[in-house]
């Protein structure tokens, strides 16, 4: 998984949420809330960059300028300019030595720092909005917002922009109630992480050392680690955003009850899921079909799948052990989506429905989407 440096155990992020919760909740003029929380996140950043700070505000600066600059005119050749220069910041991000072959070692800790790879998709996200005009351009102080949320940092999720510009611009007041589910979601990310995900390290893993049967039950303890440790910091993130009245999404739903990967998908990692559908695998399946004239859906969405996985698998690390963990995914989900269609034209919609609601069917089918996802993150655990 792709994690920043952004340690949620220092007292400097919890004064910070304490200071968000103090200033933030008694406002309700709009403007004013909005550029609290940038500064808020300003603040936050400065914290742990210090003058690196003016590195990213002159970074955010020129995005802004960049997205206002598409609503004069579609200036194709700045977008690819600044799409590549985008990318190669990305490639220092996940590969630090180009960063110290060029000289320019200052840089990868920032990207580190601020999470770009989580900015990288959500510079995605508002820039072909701004470009499809379907929002005019951000301004500055939303820009920051919606970039770097101090506590989406660490590890999402990845809000899109649609729901970032159609939140409440003044949210409703919390009750008692809420705001004691929101701090009861923060203990239980805490706990989460602290405890139960600490016990399965400690107890169950051996970083790749073990033999014989013992292997099978560290590559699925392997897996219940990580679900435990990486929907830890979306539970806090969830809780944090609550309490200060930032909309701020759901990253996971009980994936270990999925019935194959492609309901795997729709459960884990659900804002990266959700980004990829919007931004990679409907354009291109889309752009596929029209392309065939509708004659061929079933291998274009394959297509489709197979490219947005790969770039996936390439999102989280530039390493052959995150390629063959997005070739394995790509496989899975196209082996289900060719699997869903053979079943429907040889059982019909009746007889699928029968077979869905089999509870022996049920029960298998989870078992084997649990081992599948067990086993590709093995192919990460060890690299």
């Amino acid at each position: 998984m792709t994690f920043s440096v952004v340690d949620i155990t220092t007292p400097q992020f919890w004064l910070v949420v304490l200071g968000g919760c103090l200033f933030l909740t008694p406002v309700v003029q709009a403007d004013l809330r909005r550029a609290l929380w940038a500064t808020i996140n300003l603040v936050f950043l400065w914290l742990l960059l210090g003058k690196g700070l003016l590195a990213v505000a002159a970074g955010l600066v020129l995005v802004y300028l960049l997205l206002r600059s598409l609503t004069i005119e579609r200036p194709l050749p700045l977008v690819i300019v600044t799409l590549l220069a985008a990318i190669a910041l990305f490639v220092v991000h996940k590969l630090p030595w180009i960063g110290e072959d060029l000289k320019i070692p200052a840089v990868h800790p920032i990207l580190v720092t601020v999470g770009y790879s989580y900015v990288f998709l959500r510079l995605v996200d508002v820039a072909r909005a701004t470009w499809e005009r379907r929002y005019p351009p951000p301004k500055l102080v939303d820009l920051v917002n919606y970039l770097v949320p101090f506590h989406m940092l660490a590890a999402g999720p990845i809000q899109a922009w649609d729901e970032f510009v159609e939140q409440p611009r003044i949210p409703a007041a919390l009750s008692t109630g809420q705001a004691f589910s929101m701090l009861e979601r923060i203990v239980h990310g805490l706990f989460k992480k602290y405890v139960l995900a600490f016990v399965v390290l400690k107890v169950f893993l051996t970083q790749g050392r073990a033999t014989g049967w013992y292997r099978l039950v560290e590559i699925n303890m392997a897996y219940i680690w990580l679900y435990l440790d990486f929907s830890a910091y979306s539970d806090i993130a969830v809780g944090i955003g609550g309490l200060l009245g930032v909309a701020t999404p759901e990253n996971f739903r009980r994936p270990y009850l999925a019935r194959n990967i492609t309901d795997f998908w729709e459960r884990w990692h659900i804002s990266l899921s959700m980004w990829i559908r919007r931004n990679l695998f409907f354009p291109m399946q889309m752009a596929l079909v029209r392309r065939t004239g509708g004659k061929h859906a079933l291998w274009c969405a394959s297509i489709a799948i197979f490219i947005s996985f790969v770039l996936c698998g390439a999102w989280h690390g530039l390493n052959r052990p995150f390629l063959l963990w997005g070739l394995a995914n790509a496989g899975g989900l196209i082996a289900v989506n060719l699997y869903r269609h053979w079943l429907k034209n040889r059982l019909g919609s009746k007889g699928v429905a029968r077979y869905m609601s089999s509870v022996p069917i049920r029960i298998l089918a989870v078992a084997c989407t649990f081992e599948f996802i067990a086993f590709t993150v093995k192919l990460i655990a060890d690299r």
